[in-house]
């Protein structure tokens, strides 16, 4: 070859190496996986949270942790793993998750004369004995219930210790069960418009004298580093507390009254609510209307693992749509699940939970005798298509049940048949209940149906931003 055209060659390997070398060693963001890739959108504050600052305390129970936070665990990306933690009542691994037993922290002496730690003191004795825990559980789901929600105002103080013994001086901490869904994304935006260097306790307070004062509320709270700090960070404060609040601890009915009690007295800090971004509701429960429509969820409740699945495939969807820099709001999650369902045929055995207590501020009032009145919907008590013709007859209505026994409204129409609503929720399946009518045992049946052409010409004409379906 000429000395040339050797030169030539030299110069052309020189430059294409070093054109090589100069390539950018980062991906693109489409090449990167999902938790990884930057988000497009703007934090809500000032006070950005790195993902490593948002820490999750999940509380759970031995007799449940397997066929509940299993699940939960195998949805959840691996870019959270680290900043998970896991609270119980029995020392356990979940796979590669362990499984901390607070519990333990109290003093025997303590958990021996507490009347409410029994399960905890049979659970123990089971384990070293080899018997299925299963075998604790009580058959009526409401003592069941009951007992677990009296371990749990024990498990949360010992939860918070141990979650800042593991995670000291993070930004914000998250207190929750193994029922709950988050959108971490829309939480650290949320959360970004507060200081975590201030006190700041948020939850939704419960609602007094219903079945269940967490049903639209949910159980979860939020702390943010400072509190944490100011609460654990001194261990002789920390001891003196424990001293002074663990005698309490059976006076409370349950663990978050006990939170905001103790928080409320100790640094003079009162509960915020996150409703609606936090509720109590699941995608099949969730009460669809104009207040929620456009709000971003952040966190939900009673989110069985049948629907966790559905909720994993839904975020895995926006992924590869290219939607997941949108904030996931409470109008996609219709469009997702009850939009495709087919609500214009009437369904038997189902409750669409028009009657429900947690519905009770969209429960349409009906017209009083002798008193004709357009806000109000004429009552349908005959029959289940009377209750429909009331429904398709008043403006508001989007949706009606009919129970073939009286039931709550949980509002000024007390109890009737015929119950109109609202907002639009799917609900579900409902076998026939027993009640107690005048001393005698007699069956519930439910009958449900919606005005679903209604809602969705509505739904239709409402713009969120940034939201895409």
């Amino acid at each position: 070859m000429p000395r040339p055209a050797r030169l030539l060659l030299f110069l052309v390997l020189v430059y294409a190496f070093c054109w090589i070398k100069g390539w950018p060693a980062y991906y693109d963001d489409e090449e990167l996986p999902p938790s990884q890739r930057p988000k497009s959108t703007t934090a809500l504050g000032e006070h950005r949270v790195p993902i490593d600052h948002l820490i999750v305390t999940v509380t759970t129970a031995a007799t449940d942790a397997y066929a509940k936070l299993a699940p939960a665990l195998l949805y959840l990306d691996e870019a959270y793993h680290k900043e998970l933690l896991l609270m119980g009542d029995l020392m356990m691994d979940i796979g590669p998750f362990p499984v901390f037993d607070v519990l333990a922290r109290y003093p025997w002496k303590y958990v021996d004369k507490t009347d409410e730690l029994e399960r905890y003191k049979r659970q123990l004795e089971y384990v070293g004995k080899g018997i299925p825990l299963a075998h604790l559980k009580e058959r009526d789901p409401n003592k069941e219930k009951a007992v677990l929600s009296a371990l749990a105002k024990y498990k949360i103080f010992r939860a918070m210790e141990s979650t800042w013994e593991y995670r000291p001086k993070r930004d914000w901490y998250v207190f929750t069960d193994e029922e709950t869904f988050i959108d971490r994304g829309n939480l650290l935006d949320w959360l970004s418009q507060y200081d975590p260097k201030l006190k700041h306790f948020f939850g939704n307070p419960p609602i007094a004298e219903v079945p269940d004062a967490f049903a639209a509320a949910g159980t979860s709270f939020i702390l943010s580093g400072q509190t944490m700090q100011l609460l654990f960070e001194d261990r002789k404060k920390m001891v003196q507390n424990w001293e002074n609040w663990d005698p309490l601890i059976p006076q409370y009915p349950s663990a978050v009254h006990l939170v905001e009690s103790f928080l409320k007295i100790e640094l003079s800090l009162e509960m915020k609510s996150f409703w609606p971004g936090v509720s109590g509701f699941n995608p099949n429960t969730i009460s669809y209307s104009p207040g929620l429509w456009c709000e971003p969820v952040l966190m939900m409740h009673h989110v069985t693992a049948a629907i966790g699945s559905n909720l994993y495939k839904f975020e895995k969807e926006r992924v590869e749509d290219h939607k997941i820099d949108n904030a996931l709001r409470y109008a996609d999650l219709w469009y997702r699940f009850t939009g495709p369902e087919d609500l214009n045929q009437t369904r038997y055995d189902w409750d669409n939970l028009s009657s429900e207590f947690t519905n009770n501020r969209w429960n349409i009032l009906f017209e009083k005798d002798g008193e004709p009145d357009a806000n109000r919907a004429t009552r349908g008590e005959d029959s289940w298509e009377a209750c429909k013709n009331s429904c398709d007859s008043n403006k508001y209505c989007l949706q009606w049940s009919y129970s073939s026994l009286v039931a709550n409204n949980w509002n000024e129409n007390g109890f009737t048949k015929c119950h109109l609503s609202s907002s639009m929720r799917l609900g579900t399946h409902a076998e026939a209940e027993e009640v107690e009518v005048d001393g005698e045992k007699q069956s519930r049946t439910w009958t449900s149906g919606w005005r679903k052409d209604h809602f969705k010409r509505w739904a239709n004409q409402q713009r969120c931003k940034n939201q895409q379906h």
